[in-house]
């Protein structure tokens, strides 16, 4: 039968074979060419052709040039380094032992050094970790230009980061008896991904301490073989870098690499070198003297933390002794400032803690002001509830003697109007001592004279206010004015119709005008008159404000108004200038004793003042003046012991000085408080 059983098996066979011829299907061994293709890897391990092929320089320097090159076996991109000296095998030797030394410090933050060997022209070589983005000296460079991108991407923190792991690698080498000295922003390369690698290991030395615990393995940091690389000169490193010890070519220890560090930290903060010099030898002779420029002074427009700037200046001690004992501890005062505490080196006060622990618990700080405000808000309503009871109570108890504690009270109504206007005479509490004497003039048992005194002071006062309307209103019911008086009630008629709102302000023109009226206010008068306007005014013009400084500074220096000079107010790119030089000027502070203080100059928001050759002779005159250079050449301010605090406390950055006017020991006093002192040739004229 066609269909039976062992028919379909055949044909199934038959099907299997045809297939089977068609997929080509050999279930025997490959062949060679197909075990070739399948093992590129094994198979270019055999090639005997050349296995690196360089592709572009990325950098060279004194003692060998780096090439991007292609590892044909690994597939990657490596660092190839090739000496740059030639001549002898003792150049070949030298270069060889960086890369031993290297390839024997196996750190996160240490390059690795992946072979070493003679190349083809029968020059050594040794490849490294390719390792992309810039060097530390790149980035601080893009900084100091104000690239915004680099300030996004490297914030403070970022380099504190950065700073911490070039710390890491430096306290590993130490550990192994091995010193970098040339530890500088240009050998250390930060990746795109975090990466940071600490390079140029050329100058290295080998065994500085036999104590150390700490053994690299495998033990391949041999001094005898490795040291021999930095017998070639007296003097190895990097000028701005180098510390006193590498100049004077004394012995070096750990804290010589902690000045270097102490150098990089100083640049991250400051943009600068720690120490200036014109030429290479001026920058070494600064060095070998200790003389490191603080860091305020650096950049006075952004200053550095303090806390960060103790640091800096620690390690870059002259006397090693004075430096920070290890790397470990320099990195212990950075994550103290990174972690919100004082660093050991600032020697912070308790006002500095307090700050520090307030920034520390941020929100405990929020929650306990918060309870604060709200325990003293929910006491404020209640003592008002409890005075409010007490007052109707008060008054309720004292019905049937009316007339009585009205007389009491109007007595010590007119006792409060005598101490604001007899004995200190200061009309500060104008605003609530109108109100009294309206409750006062209010009363219809008041004796004449009595009311003819209390509407004098109401007119003062609304007059000290500029409420000019009031202040006729009530002069035109006194009968006697006086000749005083009579000028008063004529200003306040002309003021009127300048100024017809009693809430408004006059222009510092307008204001300047009415001060230089005498016949009508005297001296005492034009300070509340001030007083009242620099309080009251919302913001002030400084060109137009100088009218006002001009008559107020011959006012208080007793000047009649012929000898009033004009004042030198002129706005440049840092700000507003202020030339008082030769003028007859000796005070500049308001003074209302016990109640107000306040410098003249404040409100101009001046830039830089010179007050040259001008009789002022006392440290208070500047207080709470507010300028970045001061300029007073010719000026003997007393007593000079104080002279430092004061320029401190207005925040000065520079003072400009006559030759000689000043002991070198207030200016060293001036110096340390971070202000730049400069003397120029000068004498006294007054």
């Amino acid at each position: 039968m066609e269909n039976s059983p062992n028919n379909d098996k055949e044909r199934y066979q038959r099907r299997k074979s045809v297939l089977r011829k068609f997929y080509a299907a050999d279930p025997g061994k490959p062949t060679p060419e197909e075990l070739e293709w399948s093992t590129p890897i094994l198979n270019s391990l055999k090639e005997t052709e050349n296995r690196y092929e360089e592709l572009e320089p990325i950098a060279a320097g004194g003692e060998k040039r780096i090439v991007r090159t292609l590892d044909k076996r690994l597939k990657r991109c490596v660092a190839m380094a090739h000496p740059i000296k030639t001549e002898t095998p003792d150049d070949f030797e030298q270069f060889l032992r960086e890369a031993q030394l290297t390839a024997n410090l196996m750190h996160p933050n240490i390059v690795p050094i992946y072979n070493m060997g003679i190349g083809d022209d029968g020059h050594p070589f040794f490849s490294m970790e390719l390792v992309p983005g810039d060097s530390l000296k790149d980035i601080i460079q893009k900084l100091k230009d104000g690239d915004a991108s680099y300030k996004t991407q490297y914030p403070l923190e970022t380099l504190l980061g950065i700073f911490n792991k070039v710390c890491d690698a430096v306290a590993y080498a130490h550990s192994c008896n091995v010193l970098h000295l040339d530890i500088k922003p240009d050998n250390i390369r930060v990746g795109q991904f975090g990466e940071v690698f600490l390079c140029d290991w050329g100058l290295a030395h080998v065994g500085i301490d036999e104590t150390a615990t700490k053994k690299c393995e495998p033990n391949g940091l041999d001094g005898e073989v490795l040291n021999d690389m930095t017998l070639s000169g007296t003097m190895k490193g990097t000028p701005g870098f180098m510390a006193p010890e590498q100049v004077t070519g004394e012995a070096k220890t750990p804290r010589t690499d902690i000045y270097a560090l102490g150098a990089i930290l100083y640049s991250i903060l400051t943009h600068e070198l720690p120490v200036e010099g014109r030429q290479t030898n001026e920058v070494l002779e600064n060095t070998r003297n200790g003389n490191v420029i603080h860091p305020r002074t650096r950049r006075p427009g952004r200053p550095a933390p303090t806390s960060l700037t103790a640091v800096a200046m620690k390690a870059l001690a002259t006397s090693p002794k004075r430096r920070y004992v290890s790397t470990q501890e320099l990195q212990q005062d950075i994550n103290r400032y990174l972690t919100g505490y004082p660093t050991e080196a600032e020697h912070a006060g308790i006002y500095t803690r307090m700050i520090l622990l307030t920034h520390r618990h941020r929100k405990l700080s929020f929650w306990l002001i918060a309870f604060m405000a709200l325990l003293f808000v929910v006491v404020s309503i209640n003592l008002s509830i409890i005075r409010r009871e007490k007052k109707t109570a008060e008054e309720n108890f004292a019905l049937y003697r009316e007339e009585k504690e009205t007389l009491v009270r109007v007595s010590e109504e007119l006792a409060t109007l005598s101490y604001h206007t007899q004995e200190v005479r200061s009309y500060i509490s104008a605003n609530s001592m109108i109100p009294v004497t309206q409750r006062i003039l209010a009363r219809d048992d008041i004796d004449p004279e009595t009311k003819q005194a209390t509407l004098r002071e109401k007119a003062r006062m609304h007059f000290m206010l500029q409420q000019f309307n009031a202040a006729e209103e009530a002069l035109e019911q006194v009968h006697d004015t006086g000749l005083r008086g009579n000028a008063m009630l004529n200003l306040c008629r002309e003021y009127a119709v300048i100024k017809p709102d009693d809430s408004g302000f006059l222009s510092g023109h307008d204001l300047a005008q009415l001060l230089t009226n005498t016949d009508a206010i005297n001296r005492d008068m034009s300070l509340f008159l001030y007083f009242h306007y620099t309080r009251r005014v919302p913001s002030v013009v400084p060109e137009e404000h100088a009218e006002v400084v001009a008559v107020m500074l011959s006012r208080l220096n007793e000047l009649s108004d012929e000898e009033i000079p004009q004042l030198r107010l002129s706005k440049q790119a840092e700000g507003y200038h202020l030339d008082l030089s030769h003028t007859p000027y000796s005070a500049y502070l308001v003074t209302i004793p016990l109640v107000y203080r306040q410098n003249l100059l404040q409100h101009l928001n001046l830039y830089s003042l010179d007050i040259s050759h001008t009789p002022v002779s006392l440290t208070r005159e500047l207080k709470n003046l507010k300028t970045k250079e001061l300029r007073m050449i010719g000026v003997s301010l007393e007593p000079a012991s104080n002279l430092a605090w004061t320029l401190q406390g207005i925040g000065l950055d520079r003072l400009i000085v006559g030759k000689g006017e000043y002991p070198e020991s207030v200016l060293k006093k001036i110096r340390f408080k971070g202000i730049e002192v400069m003397e120029e040739a000068g004498n006294v004229e007054y």
